[in-house]
């Protein structure tokens, strides 16, 4: 039964759109990488460098989670690397039928005096282009801005967006679509970068933000208060019922990455996780993989936690095909997209009547 209903869930038609391109490397393309590049790695089989490049379910806390991430980046300053991980990433969303990928990440992590920020978003982009020419899943770029960075590297991150941002992208031309702000949010306040997403509304990008992935819910506030178009994790939304009833109001979807939050004791357990009492209280709720390499899951394992938290099959088919909704695409294009979800949606339904 339990393969018939992966069976399922992987037939449906799927978005993942909070995913980041760093933390979704295959621990076997970090060991190539790091022999093509030279790198010394603490292990030199991919069994060996597991316990280095994934999370274990013992994570301790957001930071600890982050600090896995120290390993991968040095080997991804070279465009040769963030190429090939971004066509790797939409091979393996098209084994799963994620028909499109919004990948994140922050340019100035892997940018050198030889490799710039805008650079690095290129390689990105020629590797998602591979990819959809290869295997048929469409993409975007959301760029991130850093919370423990400094004025000037996020300035630079954001000026790559600036110059790189397409509002007019189609679904068969991976484009940069987005702003995030992504990070150690229990030090550094959301508030810290208003500037930035009030320029971005200013200039018509779309826009997200981590926030409530840690306690409290100031910066859930302040995201709001920012007009974000999609909230980055929200855990403690639940909290306080005003920004619920916010969320609600204008609609915003959550973006929930379910292992991700168990692994990094945003929530302490699955049974924990608020993803049922923010889709019953009728805030928009995506599922997504976030880091799918570094914790070694993909998206179809998401909605089988989502069954397991007391989804229906029909309420996840429903949240597969509303998820196209809440892409950062021109209108025409989501809902191009939409109409081949329902199709895709209703075949793979059928198969648990049949």
């Amino acid at each position: 039964m339990k393969t018939m209903m992966r069976d399922i869930l992987l037939a449906l038609p799927k978005t993942d759109i909070h995913c980041h391109l760093d933390g979704s490397v295959r621990p076997a393309t970090v060991l190539e990488l790091a022999r093509r590049l030279k790198v010394k790695l603490p292990a030199d089989t991919v069994e060996g460098l597991l316990p280095f490049v994934t999370v274990a379910p013992t994570c301790r806390s957001l930071k600890e989670f982050l600090d896995v991430f120290e390993l991968i980046y040095p080997l991804l300053r070279d465009p040769v690397s963030v190429e090939r991980i971004a066509y790797e990433l939409v091979e393996d969303c098209a084994k799963e039928n994620i028909r499109h990928v919004e990948a994140r990440f922050a340019p100035v992590l892997q940018e050198t005096s030889k490799f710039s920020s805008d650079q690095v978003v290129e390689a990105a982009l020629k590797g998602l282009r591979k990819g959809f020419k290869d295997f048929g899943t469409t993409s975007s770029v959301i760029v991130c801005l850093i919370r423990s960075h400094g004025p000037k590297e996020n300035r630079r991150a954001f000026e790559t967006l600036k110059r790189m941002f397409r509002p007019q992208s189609r679904l068969e031309e991976p484009a940069v679509v987005a702003l995030d702000l992504a990070g150690d949010e229990a030090r550094y306040p959301t508030r810290d970068y208003a500037s930035f997403y009030e320029e971005a509304k200013r200039l018509g990008i779309w826009t997200t933000c981590h926030a409530g992935e840690t306690k409290g819910t100031e910066n859930l506030r302040t995201a709001l208060d920012l007009c974000v178009q999609r909230i980055g994790h929200g855990i403690h939304l639940m909290e306080d019922q005003k920004l619920v009833a916010e969320v609600v109001r204008r609609k915003i979807p959550v973006e929930i990455g379910i292992s991700s939050n168990v692994r990094t004791k945003s929530v302490p357990d699955l049974k924990s996780h608020p993803a049922l009492d923010f889709h019953k209280a009728g805030v928009p709720i995506t599922l997504n993989t976030d880091d799918r390499g570094i914790i070694g899951i993909d998206l179809t394992h998401e909605y089988e936690e989502a069954l397991a938290l007391g989804f229906t099959l029909e309420e996840l088919a429903k949240l597969a095909v509303d998820s196209t909704d809440h892409l950062f695409l021109p209108a025409d294009q989501r809902a191009r997209l939409r109409r081949r979800f329902e199709s895709e949606a209703r075949a793979a339904l059928q198969k648990e009547n049949a």
